[in-house]
């Protein structure tokens, strides 16, 4: 048995993208299909997020190794609109602060916004200054190296002030950044590694849904996982050590959803994943298997809101 394409898209539509992520909820769905179908699938996701004012990201892990959480940390950082998401939280930071903002989307100089303000630039700098420290330094929800990179973002955003500071978190936040010492100003004291990966992503999520983005679809293509190196032409190799490396990232997920605020991932795979292959099959890490096979099903089908799902047209 398996379910029909659109049925699945529907549901993923209403029930997770339309409405339990917005509202702050998380989610991990693997679908199996035939690759022409998996093309369906994302797209078909994509356009269910767009109505819901989520953000996709699509990964590849052809393109990306997986088997660091971190990896998945830079990815969606370096996919994000940041450009948009600083700005709304900007425009939120100074209505909050009991100013207006006079050409609401568009970046504005500090002094401008005080002349549109009837304020002193240097008074406006400030209260909005202490803004910040009340809505970012003191959110529970964002880990301390987190609250300072956002700071320093949005003080550039603000001022045009520090660009090298920002562009070095930036960098930070994609994996990019070679020397850590460039982030001393801003008072960052760690990179972003498997220590601190986890809670980094947990501080992203939460960070985006408060910049007016209702969520981020992390569309995960993971069929690399199941080819031996004599069938790849082009990308990476996994080992079937990686692999289950792999397996583990996904199992961290799936086991912090409830702590990932507005983020649905949906693993995307071929029957590779689900054949007898001794090494890099789904059957090798019991960990991941035994939290998404699906042991109870309706009489005569399948549950089309199971955790692991068969896909046909």
């Amino acid at each position: 048995m398996a379910i029909p394409a659109d049925i699945w898209l529907d549901l993923m539509g209403r029930e997770y993208l339309g409405d339990f992520i917005p509202a702050g909820g998380g989610a991990v769905r693997f679908a199996v299909a035939e690759a022409a179908m998996l093309n369906r699938l994302v797209h078909g996701l994509r356009r269910r997020a767009v109505a819901a004012g989520i953000e996709t990201v699509h990964l590849d892990l052809a393109n990306l190794r997986l088997h660091m959480l971190q990896n998945v940390v830079f990815a969606i950082a370096d996919a994000l609109p940041w450009e948009q998401l600083l700005q709304t939280r900007l425009e939120t930071l100074v209505a909050g602060a009991g100013y207006r903002w006079p050409e609401p989307g568009r970046r504005l100089p500090l002094s401008v916004l005080a002349d549109a303000n009837g304020v002193a630039t240097h008074l406006l700098k400030r209260d909005l200054t202490q803004a910040l420290s009340r809505e970012i330094w003191q959110d529970p929800l964002l880990t301390q190296d987190f609250r300072n990179a956002m700071i320093a973002l949005l003080e550039h955003r603000l001022t045009g002030e520090d660009a090298a500071l920002a562009d070095a978190v930036a960098g930070w936040l994609r994996g990019t950044l070679r020397g850590i010492g460039q982030l001393k100003a801003a008072q960052i004291g760690h990179r972003i590694g498997r220590q601190n990966a986890r809670a980094t992503l947990m501080s992203l999520c939460h960070w985006v849904r408060g910049c007016g983005i209702g969520g981020i679809l992390l569309v995960l293509d993971i069929r690399q996982l199941h080819r031996e190196r004599r069938a790849i032409s082009e990308g990476l190799v996994y080992t079937p050590a990686a692999v289950m490396d792999c397996y583990e990232v996904l199992r961290q997920l799936i086991d912090d959803a409830a702590q990932l605020p507005g983020l649905f991932v949906a693993a995307l795979a071929d029957d590779a994943f689900l054949s007898d292959d001794p090494r890099r099959s789904l059957g090798q890490y019991t960990a991941l298997q035994m939290r998404i096979w699906d042991d109870v099903r309706p009489q005569g089908g399948d549950n089309p809101l199971a955790p692991l799902v068969r896909i046909v047209a």
